[in-house]
């Protein structure tokens, strides 16, 4: 440990107690010759930042035990409050006279020196009053570092309220906006924000044992991260689908009012909405953003200004936003550096009668990010782009026929295979042939009911369900055989999974793609991209747009990339997505729903079912649940559409209402009510369903 006579005393406070919900006694079991607390300890006390460790446990009487055994090794303990934790912490500072507080958990014996001291730095580095290693994760969940000042900690201990944010320490100090904040990002050894190094239950035990049997062997240590992640290796994870942080999630399911929401005021949507019914079929310009998709009278109609994650309607209210326009804003409403890029470029003109050196730029940096790309046509959205990749594969394969899976848009050949297809002369709808997902014979079978005649294979590569193991690359392989064009649509699954869409994340590059929504942040651009020979098929078609040209959304769509390759944007959305994805499945249990709740697919784009006893997806659960988590301040249709722009206090209010809206209706489908009694308005209707 440190030896800063003189300088700010730093004292790492490690939280500890044998009453855990799930392993009782976890920090006292043995993990080789001595406690698992004490496997902890003997790596903490290798930190060159720290000046003292206090063990920080309760004064009841089940913590006797685990504070003379920690006393006897000559470590500080504290024994406070069994459930206001943070007061026992602001206590256990004033008592040790510390300036600096390192809070750790006590059920992390694989805790290293190297990560608290890495964080430590930061914090002294910076003029900021809380750092901590979490969001986003870098390290494995355990290896988990909170720095904070003790002025900090006094004010969260003088103005916390009750419930989980004195039961759990730092939630008021990561949310509040008075509080300066570093989210440091470990940039040494290797990045493993998944990797699951804690003790929560008897599965995690194991593991550590297995891992400190190799690593014993190895020498006394403390042992450095890299060390730890060597020894870790060759252990098989036994707990690979366990939650972390269930004690905070549960701490809001308690605390959590279970009683009906109250309603809003939705004057003025209403009457926008019976202004626009007048001189706009439907009320909107976009089915999925219109009030069909939400409860009339329980949710808001129009919206006014958006910031970040968070939206307001015309009535003044306010909402964390998890639709984010349909998902074109991937950093959120109003992104600074996106919007000074395209205001900066129409400050010079957008809209050019030649070509801009910028269609080429971005057009470089697409074919450089996107395994497919060797040429690049840019348009304006979704359909566009689709329809484009289309009529490109009839022209090359001089075939007629699309096998189609997914959504697509609402040109013709697509939309003629729905619900809504009124308006599409039969002669179109004959060419349009649907195949259903993870089910590679029906795809052969349909190919080859109209052999030769088939130009193209469209579909989206992921929707809400995973690809059977190989069934992409048969796609592809199938596709090829009956001479058609694979084209995957990604104007959803691209950027939001990651660079190179769906087809880097799974590994299979199809003939041509389409990409659009988060390309822009909001900016409207799409594009059609794929293989060169392909491609030049573009020179004989028509395919054009007066605005396809422009040269502001492109700016936008270049400020965006910017972003998403040089920041954490990615981090950031895999933290916020986890945490909501295991809070709601969490909350769910702890209601009696757990069985009918689902959240499947891509952590960045889940879709939410509600269930009924049968499994069928029952739309009356899932009406009243939005209804109260709309009435708590969460917009939401069906899906968490995840955005770099959601903030620790976003997902703390989304999580609040997710607690209530269980809390509430668990106890509706205990009693045995009629659910569809308590709605304040109709059932939502969908267009159609395409996916999930």
């Amino acid at each position: 440990m440190a030896d800063s006579a003189g300088a700010m005393k730093i004292v790492a406070v490690i939280q500890a107690r044998t009453s855990s919900t799930r392993l009782p006694g976890k920090v006292l079991a043995p993990v080789g010759e001595v406690t698992l607390l004490e496997r902890m300890l003997a790596q903490v006390e290798g930190a060159k930042t720290v000046d003292e460790i206090v063990v920080a446990t309760s004064n009841d009487p089940s913590d006797d035990e685990l504070a003379e055994r920690i006393a006897a090794r000559g470590t500080h303990v504290f024994r406070g409050h069994l459930t206001d934790v943070l007061a026992r912490f602001g206590n256990a500072c004033e008592e040790s006279g510390a300036d600096v507080v390192v809070r750790l958990t006590g059920d992390c014996p694989l805790h290293t020196p190297d990560t608290v001291d890495e964080v430590v730095d930061a914090f002294l580095a910076a003029d900021v009053d809380y750092a901590s290693n979490l969001e986003p994760y870098s390290r494995p969940d355990g290896l988990d570092v909170e720095v904070f000042t003790k002025e900090a900690l006094i004010r969260a201990v003088r103005e916390a309220s009750p419930g989980p944010d004195r039961e759990h320490v730092t939630p008021f100090l990561r949310r509040d906006a008075g509080v300066r904040r570093l989210h440091h990002i470990h940039c040494s050894g290797p990045a493993a924000p998944h990797a699951r190094w804690t003790v929560d239950d008897k599965a995690d035990l194991e593991f550590v044992r297995e891992v400190w049997k190799r690593l014993d062997l190895a020498g006394p240590g403390p042992h450095s991260y890299e060390a730890i992640m060597t020894a870790t290796l060759s252990v098989a994870p036994t707990n690979p689908g366990a939650v972390s942080n269930f004690g905070y999630y549960k701490s809001l399911y308690d605390h959590a009012d279970a009683a009906k929401a109250a309603p809003l005021r939705l004057v003025e949507s209403e009457a926008w909405l019976r202004r626009s019914e007048v001189v706009t079929p439907g009320g909107a310009q976009t089915y999925s953003k219109s009030w069909r998709l939400h409860i009339r009278g329980v949710s808001p109609i129009f919206l006014e200004r958006g910031s970040g994650a968070r939206v307001w309607d015309v009535d003044g209210n306010e909402y964390v936003d998890l639709v984010q326009g349909l998902l074109p804003n991937i950093l959120g409403y109003a992104h600074p550096d996106v919007d000074r890029a395209a205001y900066e470029r129409a400050q010079n003109g957008h809209s050019f009668s030649l070509a801009h050196p910028l269609e080429v730029e971005l057009a470089e940096r697409l074919i450089r990010i996107i395994p497919c790309a060797e040429m690049v046509r840019f348009a304006k959205n979704g359909s566009d782009a689709t329809s484009g990749a289309v009529r490109a594969a009839r022209a090359f394969t001089k075939r007629d026929r699309v096998a189609i899976c997914g959504y697509h848009g609402w040109h013709d050949w697509y939309i003629c295979t729905t619900s809504r297809s009124a308006g599409v002369p039969d002669a179109v709808r004959e060419l349009s042939h649907t195949f259903p997902y993870n089910d590679l014979p029906a795809l052969d079978q349909l190919l080859a009911s109209h052999e030769n005649q088939f130009a193209a294979v469209i579909m989206e590569p992921f929707n809400h369900v995973w690809p059977a193991e190989g069934y992409l690359e048969g796609v592809k392989e199938i596709a090829h055989r009956h001479g058609a064009i694979l084209i995957f649509d990604e104007i959803c699954s691209g950027f939001h999974f990651g660079l190179g869409g769906a087809q880097r994340l799974f590994g299979v590059t199809p003939d041509l793609a389409t990409f659009g929504k988060a390309m822009g942040n909001g900016y409207p651009i799409s594009c059609v991209v794929g293989r060169r020979d392909i491609m030049q098929i573009f020179n004989d078609i028509f395919m054009s747009f007066t605005f396809a040209g422009d040269v502001s959304a492109m700016a936008a769509a270049n400020a965006v990339l910017d972003v998403l390759e040089n920041g954490d944007a990615y981090a950031r959305m895999d933290a916020a997505s986890t945490a909501m994805a295991d809070g709601a499945r969490v909350l769910a249990e702890l209601s009696g729903l757990g069985n009918r709740f689902i959240a499947q697919g891509h952590r960045n784009w889940p879709l939410l079912r509600f269930l009924d006893d049968a499994g069928a997806d029952d739309p009356v659960l899932r009406a009243l649940w939005l209804q109260e988590v709309t009435r708590r301040g969460v917009l939401i249709i069906s899906t968490h559409n995840i955005s770099a722009a959601l903030k620790r206090k976003d997902v703390e209010q989304v999580l609040g209402a997710y607690s209530a809206a269980f809390k509430y209706i668990g106890g509706l489908v205990a009693s045995g009510a009629d659910l569809e009694s308590y709605l304040d308005g109709p059932i939502p209707t969908p267009a159609f369903r395409v996916r999930g």
